[in-house]
């Protein structure tokens, strides 16, 4: 070998150090590089960062763009109850018809929530309304519906006089004073002893008649008085005697009664007769009274 020449002993020596040397250096340069010479947004292509380039929770609230979370971004029952803040949630985030009875609680829908007039009679359960949950004078007639207050629901002995509409009761009372006279032995009606009465349902008719009488002539001083309803005699339906013993008057009074008569309107008098053609009997005042109980 000649002078100044290099072994390959030598030369291996060398070249192993200088690529040990070189490996060195840019291992440096990698790792120092980026801290001398920083990364800027410009220096990475759009769309370069895919989902498997981001380390899980690197993602954090202030690098999200407010507003750009959509309802596809979240996955089903992603938001619980404890990543919304109370009273996070408004009127005009819940959809109309979405919350159901079962995300109501017991007992969380107070007075002041109810809209006035939003209580109607159908969300009331029957027969639920006690006394004491009303104000004193809040059922007027507007608030109680034609028909709705039944026999059940009126207390014994509420119903005062005053409560009753004039003619609520059907009833007719006529008068009349004067002397009038029959001799007649067969029926015939009073003088001025007839009324009419209309009724709206069946009823029983009390027919109440007084009258002073007295007698002339000769014979028995004997009358018959009988109640007729158009032209059916009312009970008792066998003759009615008003025996008097002098020619002065003397009061008497009769109660017939007619039982069941249907709706309708009906006229209502009082018939005479003398027991013999030979007496004429008179009555001076007198009135006639009809009453209808409802049966």
């Amino acid at each position: 070998m000649s002078q100044g020449a290099i072994s390959t002993k030598k030369l291996i020596s060398i070249i192993v150090v200088t690529w040990v040397l070189s490996l060195a250096t840019t291992l440096a340069i990698v790792y120092v590089w980026p801290i001398i010479f920083p990364i800027n947004s410009n220096q990475i292509a759009d769309e370069a960062i895919i989902t498997a380039k981001l380390a899980d929770g690197t993602v954090t609230s202030a690098k999200i763009l407010d507003g750009t979370i959509t309802a596809v971004d979240m996955a089903d029952g992603s938001i619980i109850t404890v990543k919304v803040a109370d009273g996070a949630v408004t009127t005009a985030k819940i959809a109309d018809g979405a919350v159901t009875a079962d995300k109501v609680a017991d007992g969380a829908i107070i007075t002041v929530k109810l809209a006035d007039g939003s209580v109607t009679s159908a969300k009331i359960l029957d027969g639920t309304i006690i006394a004491a949950d009303l104000a004193t004078g809040a059922v007027t007639s507007m608030k109680i519906a034609d028909g709705a207050v039944t026999t059940a629901k009126i207390a014994d002995g509420a119903v005062t006089n005053d409560k009753l509409a004039a003619g609520a009761i059907p009833h007719n009372i006529t008068y009349a004073v004067g002397d009038v006279s029959t001799s007649s032995t067969s029926f015939e009606d009073m003088p001025n002893m007839s009324v009419k009465i209309t009724l709206t349902r069946n009823s029983t008719l009390i027919i109440i008649c007084s009258a002073q009488t007295r007698f002339e002539g000769t014979g028995t001083y004997a009358m018959y008085w009988r109640a007729m309803v158009n032209t059916t005699q009312a009970q008792p339906d066998s003759n009615w005697i008003i025996i008097t013993e002098s020619p002065d008057y003397g009061s008497h009074s009769y109660t017939f009664v007619y039982p069941n008569v249907t709706a309708g309107t009906y006229t209502v008098k009082i018939q005479w007769r003398v027991y013999q053609a030979s007496t004429i009997g008179y009555v001076d005042e007198r009135t006639l009274t009809v009453i209808a109980l409802p049966n």
